[in-house]
């Protein structure tokens, strides 16, 4: 394990950059599936060649499919080993997406007169302050935000900050117990250990086009939802919503005392819409849905009130976001605009494909972005 510790800050320092290939693979390892996705490069253009998921639920006790787990890095790449078979995916140009749960994501503001070379030292000390835990327990990686008079952040930070002019560096702490588990996984499935990316980074990638007001980022996991509001692809709010889709499936099964695993189904099936079978279900699925709203609101709501400005679009991913009827649910609480995300528009793919690709989409967003992080 000594190694692997030693190892850490290399394979943390990826997290901004890595080498680029024409082929990549992201892999996206959630609490209830894995999901992979294979892309190449032609002709400037980044072509799907190859993607799949894998339940986790069949590799715990309960066999259950959708279900949250928390499987031993072995079993977690016996799992993965599986998923890169089935989906024959051979290459070894890997990237690795990293729970957003495990990581604390803020901005420093700092004098500007700061040198570079001094982050080292100045970046720690302040951290502290925002941490939770002991500094020694995470590793960091930051970025000097680039100044931007037009974003309307540097009005503020300059009214902040009684006129002193200021860098803004956002900063990333990762706990190294989870940089030990996943090079751990990385090791036994036989894949390199050496690029790795905050998942709510993938996203920006995966699922943002060029907008140039704040978005917000719905990821509706399974445990939990993440709340992020991007501005000029920088990280401004980043938050968690304890609610998740698995919340809705036990919902259906307590109150129709059902399996887990047909409630499941229900839900997939079903959504929001009512049918006669099961007309409470809706309503069921909704009480989550709320409490994911709210949180949503009340996000969105300090960050407009801090900056004064409004975020414009709502972007709905992960798997819950592929629950039937959500957008018009959602437009009972939100003026902004709203989409559910597709980021398989951002890679050629065959035209009989595309209809599902459309569908699917959400529940791949963090697997694509990792892996056009390594080929553009």
């Amino acid at each position: 394990m000594d190694s692997i510790t030693l190892g850490i800050k290399k394979f943390f320092s990826s997290i901004f950059g890595a080498p680029k290939s024409n082929i990549a693979v992201g892999i996206d390892i959630g609490t209830s599936s894995i999901k992979v996705v294979q892309i190449k490069k032609e002709g400037g253009r980044a072509v799907l060649d190859t993607y799949g998921a894998l339940a986790l639920g069949q590799y715990s006790e309960s066999g259950m499919v959708g279900q949250v787990t928390n499987l031993d890095p072995e079993t977690l790449a016996k799992a993965l080993s599986d998923v890169l078979a089935e989906t024959h995916i051979t290459s070894k140009n890997v990237v690795l997406g990293l729970p957003s749960v495990s990581c604390i994501i803020f901005i420093l503001q700092l004098p500007a007169e700061i040198e570079e070379r001094d982050l080292a030292t100045v970046i720690p000390n302040e951290a502290k302050k925002f941490i939770p835990v002991p500094i020694t327990d995470v590793s960091l990686d930051w970025y000097i935000i680039p100044r931007r008079e037009d974003s309307g952040t540097e009005g503020r930070v300059l009214a902040e900050s009684g006129g002193e002019a200021r860098m803004s560096v956002l900063v990333v702490a990762t706990l190294n117990e989870t940089l030990i588990k996943y090079t751990t996984l990385m090791q036994k499935a036989d894949l390199p250990t050496n690029a790795l990316e905050i998942e709510v980074f993938s996203h920006i990638r995966s699922v943002l086009t060029r907008e140039l007001f704040p978005v917000m980022i719905v990821d509706i996991g399974a445990s939990k939802t993440k709340l992020s509001i991007v501005e000029h692809g920088v990280v401004e709010t980043f938050r968690l919503a304890n609610k998740g889709s698995q919340d809705m499936t036990l919902a259906i099964a307590h109150s129709l005392e059902l399996p887990f695993d047909k409630a499941e189904n229900i839900k997939k099936e079903n959504g929001l819409v009512p049918t006669p079978e099961h007309p409470q279900v809706p309503d069921l699925i909704k009480v989550h849905l709320a409490d994911i709203f709210q949180e949503t609101n009340a996000t969105i709501l300090a960050y407009e009130k801090r900056y004064n400005k409004n975020v414009g679009k709502i972007i709905f991913t992960g798997g819950g976001a592929m629950t039937k009827g959500l957008l018009e649910y959602a437009k009972q609480s939100f003026g902004a605009d709203l989409v559910i995300a597709d980021p398989f528009a951002k890679v050629d793919s065959p035209v009989f494909l595309q209809a599902v690709l459309k569908t699917t989409g959400p529940e791949f967003s963090v697997a694509l972005g990792l892996a056009l992080k390594q080929i553009q």
